[in-house]
């Protein structure tokens, strides 16, 4: 914070400013002056700042989305649960009720509460497809890594695991020359874990466990974990996405985490587009799967249609290609709305970066056509000039880059992985298997006594009874992974209020 006579000046997250074509500045934004007349087209990074001069407010959010901050009326806020409380406003919205349940975030960005709004960002429209170079590309994330770590005296992290975002940033550190260690989550023996283990041997730079935290976790104690999420992050996120979130606090200096998240646009996560978009985004938002049970009600499920028609319609108002639009949407549908809370509610103990979300990055991400997206093309080329000895690690699906994989070979792959999944599914309906020690079975209990408990909550006006009554008399050992979403996010929305 800036107090003077010239005005006040507040920021808070990493931003970074650049200077060049392919050089950056980590330090200047650091100083909270600059936000009194900050170079808002040369901004980039995880950000929010304020100027007041006189009575005139001005807002600066960064343009992806990275960093949310909310409106009620005159007052704004990086707190949506501040605006709340002083709004005293207790009606939440059914359209944000049902995106959380349904797919696992707000697909708005909003908050659970009326009354209180998300600042959109003023997001960039990339041209998908028109043009990638792998030179360029690489220049840009290495100078997007030496000015996120520039921030003395904080510790920078490399989290790592078995796949290819995180990877790029391990490579992009590596080129960079910074100074940093790697960690990964999960048990000995996970794939992940000696991946990741693996991975820092070859990069020749210290690895660690994350560790757990000793104030507790979500399977420890996840009534404070769903009232920790609802403070910081106030019903735009789930604890289906909170395997790794640490109640803290923390002693500083805080690390800076330098995540993949953001990746995901260069590689078709959602696939290809097909001829009907919104079916095939719907799908892939609220997991559909013939052998599961959703929990959304008819007035849920349209609601949640509903944005994803108005997105699809806009995209396609604007020339986007129907191939290109799953794309699309994880750029502004999924990594502002979803990833932007997440990294927010864990802001009181690390800052989280997203190198591969930068918007100088975005030409080159989206630069391919759809189908070499999909073949991880991208994520190939570009580690190749930073780091290649890393470009064969095994990763923890075990299959190799998708870019040398021919036709016949990605399809018998693709079919065995379903086949197996199938066999899986049959196997956990016929005699399910027993886990040790499943936290997840000791805390479904619980959640189904907070949820049924509340039979007047507003979340019913959006939620199939008879179903979710069946999800959470279920056997844990039978649930699969996105039946354990289903009941976390239960658990988010009824948690604060049990």
């Amino acid at each position: 914070m800036h107090a003077g006579e010239d005005g006040l000046a507040v920021y808070s997250g990493r931003p970074i400013v650049w200077t060049g074509s392919d050089s950056a500045d980590g330090r200047a934004p650091l100083d909270p002056r600059l936000w009194l007349d900050p170079p808002v087209e040369d901004l980039d990074g995880r950000y929010v700042g304020v100027r007041v001069i006189g009575d005139e407010v001005t807002v600066f959010a960064d343009a992806l989305g990275a960093y949310p901050v909310y409106r009620s009326g005159e007052m704004v806020s990086n707190s949506a649960e501040v605006l709340r409380v002083a709004r005293g406003s207790t009606s939440m919205r059914p359209a944000v009720l049902a995106s959380l349940l349904g797919g696992g975030w707000s697909l708005s960005g909003d908050p659970l509460w009326e009354g209180v709004d998300r600042i959109q960002p003023d997001r960039p429209r990339p041209e998908p497809g028109a043009g990638f170079d792998p030179d360029r590309a690489a220049a840009v994330l290495i100078a997007v890594v030496k000015a996120l770590s520039a921030w003395e005296g904080r510790p920078n992290v490399v989290p790592v695991t078995g796949g290819r975002d995180s990877r790029l940033v391990l490579g992009a550190a590596l080129a960079a020359g910074i100074d940093f260690e790697t960690t990964t989550g999960g048990d000995p023996g996970h794939p992940d874990v000696e991946i990741g283990q693996e991975l820092a041997r070859v990069a020749g730079v210290p690895w660690h466990p994350i560790e757990h935290d000793p104030h507790g976790s979500v399977t420890s104690d996840w009534r404070r974990a769903a009232e920790l999420l609802s403070l910081t992050t106030s019903g735009t996120s789930s604890l289906s996405d909170a395997a790794g979130f640490p109640f803290g606090p923390r002693p500083g200096p805080l690390p800076l985490w330098h995540s993949g998240q953001g990746g995901e646009v260069a590689r078709s996560y959602y696939g290809l587009g097909s001829d009907e978009p919104v079916e095939q985004l719907l799908r892939a938002f609220l997991g559909r799967n013939p052998v599961r049970t959703e929990l959304l009600n008819e007035t849920g499920t349209r609601l949640v249609r509903e944005q994803i028609e108005s997105f699809v319609t806009d995209q396609l108002s604007a020339g986007v290609a129907p191939i290109d639009i799953p794309d699309m949407f994880y750029l502004e549908r999924r990594m502002g709305t979803w990833a932007g809370p997440s990294h927010g509610a864990v802001e009181f103990v690390r800052d989280t970066t997203s190198p591969l979300w930068s918007r100088r990055l975005l030409r080159d991400e989206l630069g391919l056509p759809a189908r070499d997206r999909a073949r991880e093309l991208f994520h190939l080329e570009v580690l190749k000039q930073l780091a290649p000895q890393l470009v064969d690690v095994p990763f923890e699906d075990g299959r190799p880059w998708r870019a040398r994989e021919d036709e016949l070979t990605r399809r018998v792959r693709k079919a065995r992985s379903m086949a197996g999944k199938v066999r899986g599914e049959l196997r956990r309906r016929v005699k399910p298997p027993q886990a040790p020690d499943d936290p997840f079975a000791r805390v479904l209990p619980e959640i189904r006594d907070a949820v049924l408990s509340q039979t007047d909550h507003p979340a019913w006006e959006v939620l199939d009874r008879a179903r979710v009554e069946t999800l959470l008399a279920s056997d844990a050992a039978s649930l699969d992974t996105m039946s354990r979403y289903y009941a976390w996010r239960l658990a988010t929305v009824f948690g604060p209020t049990a």
